[in-house]
């Protein structure tokens, strides 16, 4: 009996921790059914159910607890590294730039499943127009605006930090700074990038380039994010 009540007593510590966020379609298809919103960490073999899409559009995002991206098979382990990789912006190489020494790992895409088949991908974004400079960054160009993506870290941490790099593309020198404002939770975390400035490279030679980004992570809720669908 004692041993029932602490597995009962763990098990609602667990759902108690879960973090519930909630966001709405812009375009749900006619007639749609209530799918799956599922990631796929690289290095495990199984996907894993981060929350619904209702039939109405409804998003109702319950992150796991990060045991759920843990395996008993070593050769099934969330393939992670430092944490500096996992963010889609990040000041590599350079020596003022100190990031927390735990591991993490970026999570994308979002995607949906609908009985099991994989059908769809989620857009998090303040505008329809970012997607497709999300989609291929080398040849469309990015707009002052914010977008969405999953991280994984191994622990909570925090990170408040400016650094800055450079970047050369051909003549066009890219001088960018990065402000993180971070307070991370054990397991997953919404990181917002918000582009503030951008610099207009030579067209004939790359896309223009972010060239100063805010970097927080969402806590409470998913208001002022546009999500779109595309569907498979």
């Amino acid at each position: 009996m004692k041993k029932l009540f602490t597995l009962l007593i763990l098990l609602l510590s667990v759902l108690g921790s879960a973090q519930t966020l909630t966001g709405k379609l812009v375009n749900p298809l006619k007639g749609m059914k209530e799918m799956d919103i599922a990631i796929w960490p690289l290095g495990l073999d199984r996907s894993i159910t981060i929350g619904k899409l209702k039939a109405d559009g409804t998003l109702e995002f319950t992150f796991p607890p990060k045991e759920s991206f843990q395996s008993n098979n070593e050769a099934q382990q969330v393939v992670a590294d430092d944490l500096k990789y996992a963010f889609y912006f990040n000041c590599l190489g350079q020596g003022e730039a100190v990031y927390p020494e735990i591991m993490a790992a970026q999570i994308k895409p979002i995607t949906l499943w609908y009985k099991g088949r994989y059908s769809g991908v989620l857009f998090p974004v303040t505008s329809e127009g970012m997607i497709a400079w999300l989609e291929d960054e080398a040849y469309n160009n990015p707009e002052k605006g914010t977008f969405y993506e999953l991280i994984y870290v191994s622990q909570a941490t925090t990170l408040n930090m400016q650094c800055a790099t450079t970047n050369q593309f051909s003549r066009d020198v890219v001088k960018s700074t990065y402000d993180y404002q971070l307070e991370l939770e054990a397991g997953l975390n919404f990181i917002a990038y918000t582009i503030e400035e951008i610099y207009e490279t030579d067209p004939k030679v790359t896309s223009f380039k972010p060239s100063k980004v805010a970097v927080k992570n969402i806590k409470e809720g998913l208001d002022g994010i546009q999500w779109f669908a595309k569907y498979f």
